[in-house]
């Protein structure tokens, strides 16, 4: 997946990278997500507006906003887990704050606790239109940390 500029070194405190992970899944490449940004503990994603995944009129649905914020507040979880671990997610709730209309969604998330088995995640979703972000959801998600 392509990054930006922030990102995390390879081996950087020993830590999972979701970028080494996140281009496996089928559902993360089906909506088309790319990384921004990676750093321990916080995550930047974009998905765009995809008409198949769209409802009327030209809206990105609950369940995208939710996925994508799912994908971000699991993935923050996962950078502060050590190499050779990995997370799923357990649950997830979203919180829609307004219409998630624009050329493509922007999930910023970050953990809210991070522990050994268990973890806590959080991101805030904003529809891209024009170049201007507005807020149009809020996710969490709880995850289940394994070894792999």
């Amino acid at each position: 997946m392509p990054r930006d500029d922030r990102r995390m070194d390879k081996n950087e405190e020993g830590l999972a990278r979701p970028s080494d992970f996140l281009p496996f899944l089928p559902f993360v490449k089906s909506h088309g997500v790319r990384i921004l940004e990676e750093v321990p503990g916080s995550i930047v994603i974009e998905a765009p507006f995809q008409e198949a995944l769209s409802t009327p009129p030209d809206l990105f649905p609950a369940s995208v906003v939710g996925t994508i914020g799912d994908i971000a507040a699991v993935s923050s979880c996962h950078s502060l887990l050590p190499n050779g671990w990995a997370c799923a997610t357990l649950d997830f709730t979203v919180k829609m704050t307004g219409q998630a209309r624009g050329e493509k969604l922007i999930a910023r998330g970050r953990v809210l606790q991070n522990g050994r088995t268990l973890s806590v995640g959080i991101a805030d979703v904003y529809a891209v239109a024009g170049g201007e972000e507005k807020l149009c959801g809020a996710v969490i998600a709880s995850t289940r940390n394994f070894r792999l």
